[in-house]
């Protein structure tokens, strides 16, 4: 980026590249390692850059590739243009000096029926891990620990407290390390910019696939839910839903699923395990695991909980009005709802402000159905004042019929296999 060079590292565990090469092809393995450095590279677009060099792993990209990444741009950043108020930027224009390479889809080897599915150490990962479980279905888990989380062992303890409540055939742990995160970029050269943007979600399905290819694994599950494909607002500005979930959606599940089988391993399959259900649902079967509680963690700022941002807000709230709100409060020690820095987030969530939180959280109606549920409890505190005064008092609200939309399982709406699909769809 101009004078500056940064670098992203992947380490894989038990995972031997030259091996790799042996068993498939460089070629494969290179193209693999390119797609990750191409999509990787797209949080430099964060600093709203004019070109995007891709000369170093043009031969081993298509032009449909590059289509891809326009579109996951486009949905990821929606976000970052809005806090920016950027309505001039469709995407940089990607540039190259050798000619781009043509697709050759390869296929992973074996006839392996384990799924890897990815394991956060969130409410998310455990409940899908439970139904595979209970479904009898063969399963590994893959963590994944990055720099901008912290320090990668601290991540990887947490999440190994959450896996040891599960029973996978066999563990996997990726950790990322990315310098661009430690720069003092943003507050030295742009300080009016809102910050790095990364596709996160898309750029882990690339990095999974050497570990796929040495395992003989053809299955991806991650825990992405039904709520991740709503978004935030609508810009009218732009005509543009906002949705800072968009990776994690359906439209993106789809979009990658289908490019990778096309363009890269025609055996593959990338599904979102929980995206017949919304949150509401998933919070009511995570409090059948009332062992998990002390050990699942959601917190973007500070693992495992930092008590003051919407993701910690949000989870809380969903555990409150599900589990004992004595156990939940020997994890927390707090009533967030008597937070006053909290109190414009509980707003947003329940649809009282323009937009609800840039954050992995469920719809409008899940929180007030999940702060509904916390009043017949009996608990208390000035978010659910605010709630009471001005939500419940709407009698125009019909509650039974948000809870039947919510409670529900949607039998289509999502590409997990046919085969997956008939021994979960009822473990939900």
């Amino acid at each position: 980026m101009d004078e500056f060079e940064f670098s992203t590292k992947v380490f894989y565990e038990g995972v031997s590249f030259s091996s790799l090469q042996e068993k498939y092809s460089e070629n494969l393995i290179r193209k693999v390692c390119a797609y990750i450095a191409l999509f990787e590279g797209m949080k430099l677009c964060s600093l709203f850059p004019k070109y995007y060099d891709i000369s170093t792993i043009a031969r081993d990209l298509e032009q449909p590739t590059l289509d891809l990444f326009v579109k996951i741009y486009q949905g990821v950043f929606g976000q970052h243009w809005y806090e920016n108020q950027v309505t001039d930027y469709p995407q940089p224009e990607i540039i190259y000096s050798q000619p781009l390479g043509e697709s050759t889809p390869g296929k992973i080897f074996g006839d392996h029926s384990t799924i890897l599915t990815g394991c956060g150490g969130g409410k998310d990962s455990i409940v899908a891990i439970k139904i595979l479980e209970e479904a009898n279905l063969p399963f590994a888990t893959m963590q994944y620990s990055h720099s901008v989380y912290g320090k990668a062992e601290l991540q990887h303890d947490l999440i190994n407290e959450v896996v040891k409540e599960t029973h996978p055939v066999k563990t996997h742990r990726i950790s990322i390390i990315d310098d661009f995160l430690d720069f003092p970029l943003f507050p030295l050269y742009f300080p009016e910019n809102s910050g790095i943007t990364a596709p996160e979600t898309p750029v882990s399905i690339f990095e999974s696939l050497p570990l796929m290819l040495h395992e003989g694994y053809k299955f991806l599950s991650l825990a992405h839910e039904k709520s991740a494909n709503t978004g935030n607002l609508f810009w009218e500005e732009l005509g543009k839903e906002v949705n800072h979930q968009w990776g994690k959606g359906f439209e993106a599940e789809q979009a990658l699923n289908t490019f990778i089988q096309s363009h890269l391993l025609s055996n593959f399959t990338y599904f979102g395990i929980l995206q017949p259900v919304y949150d509401f649902r998933i919070f009511k079967k995570l409090s059948h695991y009332p062992e998990v509680l002390p050990k699942i963690h959601s917190c973007n700022i500070k693992k495992p909980w930092c008590k003051k941002c919407p993701k910690c807000a949000y989870v809380w709230l969903g555990l409150m009005s599900t589990f004992d709100p004595v156990a939940v409060d020997k994890v927390f020690g707090v009533n967030l709802f008597d937070d006053p820095d909290l109190l414009h987030i509980f707003r947003q969530m329940i649809g009282l402000e323009e937009h609800t939180p840039f954050e992995c959280i469920g719809e409008i109606d899940e929180s007030r159905l999940a702060m509904k549920q916390c009043l017949a409890k009996g608990l208390s505190g000035k978010a659910l004042e605010v709630f009471e005064r001005e939500v419940l008092s709407d009698s125009s609200i019909d509650w039974e019929k948000l809870e039947e939309k919510y409670d529900k399982v949607y039998i289509e709406e999502h590409s997990i296999p046919d085969e997956v699909f008939e021994k979960i769809v009822d473990k939900f």
